[in-house]
């Protein structure tokens, strides 16, 4: 109760968030010299295979700083909003979406993102990028959000540690038996609502889900055109009542037979000892060329 009634940027990881809206409205604003200032020379950034960048690590802020200059001469940022900042300790994950317009034609796209950050000595030194093309572009942007409203309130029901198991159970659900969706009963709330960032146009299940039967009837789907063979979990961040964490899932389609590493991201957030709220970025661009409906170059 002692943090809530301290400032924003006095509280726990407040002067973190603090620097993250500040590197948003400056990479909005176009004000790429800005951005950068915020990146430790050494800086390794793992790229999206969907996004602005060539997928694979770009080693170092000048390189960094190089090729978001080169996406600016092509891409202008017109509107954007910070959705979720969680941090603990010398770690945060971030979600935020934006509108870019191609300076050429004019076309319009629209991301929704996730970042999870590493940050040493006052700047940051590793950065994962996930991204994808929302379902629809939000009716309308909201302002980037006021430091209050982006920090952490309600009470999760469970601790730190059972966070954490929970997450790990929930990624760890399929058994020597097949799937063991009665711990998905069991961890997710009745009404949960569950969002797959995508384009339904390319994932099927992309978009926003409610209730935990339609969480199960998807991942009913998936494992009917997917065999897991392995995953991994980590960078567990817990803030609040939230939890934000980066997997891999080695899959391979029943299909055609191909093999992938699926990367994802995912949010979930926890009211009276269950999950309310999931929402998860995937890479999309390797599940398509398992599928068979996008070769790799």
């Amino acid at each position: 109760m002692q943090d809530r009634a301290r400032p924003p940027t006095e509280r726990p990881g407040g002067e973190m968030r603090r620097r993250l809206v500040e590197i948003t409205q400056a990479r909005l604003a176009g004000r790429i010299d800005l951005v950068g200032r915020h990146f430790a020379p050494d800086v390794i950034i793992h790229c999206s295979k969907f996004g602005v960048f060539l997928p694979g690590v770009i080693q170092g802020r000048d390189a960094f700083v190089a090729n978001l200059k080169r996406a600016e001469e092509e891409w202008e940022p017109f509107e954007g909003e910070i959705l979720q900042i969680l941090v603990e300790g010398a770690r945060n994950a971030m979600r935020w979406r934006a509108s870019w317009r191609h300076r050429g034609t004019g076309h319009v796209c629209s991301l929704d993102m996730a970042y999870f950050l590493r940050w040493r000595d006052g700047l940051i030194v590793e950065m994962h990028e996930y991204m994808d093309s929302p379902v629809s572009k939000p009716d309308a942007f909201g302002a980037v959000k006021p430091l209050a409203s982006l920090i952490a309130r309600s009470n999760p029901g469970l601790t730190r540690t059972e966070m954490v198991d929970c997450a790990r159970e929930l990624a760890d659900y399929l058994t020597p038996r097949g799937p063991d969706y009665d711990r998905l009963r069991r961890h997710y709330c009745p009404d949960i609502v569950c969002e797959f960032v995508g384009d339904r146009a390319r994932i099927p299940y992309a978009g926003r889900h409610i209730g935990v039967d339609a969480v199960i009837g998807i991942v009913k789907s998936i494992n009917v055109d997917f065999e897991q063979l392995d995953f991994s979990l980590s960078d567990i961040l817990v803030d609040g009542e939230a939890l934000a964490c980066r997997r891999t899932v080695e899959w391979r389609h029943r299909g055609t037979g191909r093999r992938g590493v699926v990367e994802l991201a995912e949010f979930l957030r926890f009211e009276n000892g269950r999950v309310v709220e999931l929402v998860e970025y995937r890479d999309s661009v390797t599940i398509l060329e398992m599928q068979g409906e996008l070769e790799t170059p």
